[in-house]
């Protein structure tokens, strides 16, 4: 009976240490899925810490699961920054991802 629980203990405190994050991050710049999206998802992907790392192009977005325990987010943006002239922006709220800019709402009026 002990031994049943210390091991569910032990699976309870193992949640509370779990250091895994997921994050979701804007990147501008990327011209193509192949030689852009590809390469930022192979880059971060490689970083020991990292879980999982998913890059789409077509909406620019960037989700990272990392374990907080090991890599923190801006070694892995560091990584982008230094080796792409991308630029990544945390998104914090999905809706802030429907609101355009003044500049880009002028573009669409004008073309």
């Amino acid at each position: 009976m002990n031994l049943i629980k210390n091991i569910s203990l032990l699976f309870c405190l193992s949640f509370l240490f779990a250091g895994n994050i997921t994050e979701l991050y804007k990147v501008d710049g990327m011209h193509c899925q192949y030689g852009c999206a590809n390469k930022v998802q192979s880059m971060v992907s490689k970083l020991d810490g990292i879980k999982k790392c998913e890059v789409d192009f077509e909406s620019s977005l960037m989700t990272v699961e990392y374990d907080k325990n090991m890599i923190n987010s801006e070694s892995f943006l560091s990584v982008i920054a230094d080796n792409t002239t991308y630029k990544t922006e945390k998104v914090n709220n999905k809706d802030d991802l429907n609101k355009k800019s003044f500049w880009d709402r002028l573009k669409k009026v004008f073309g």
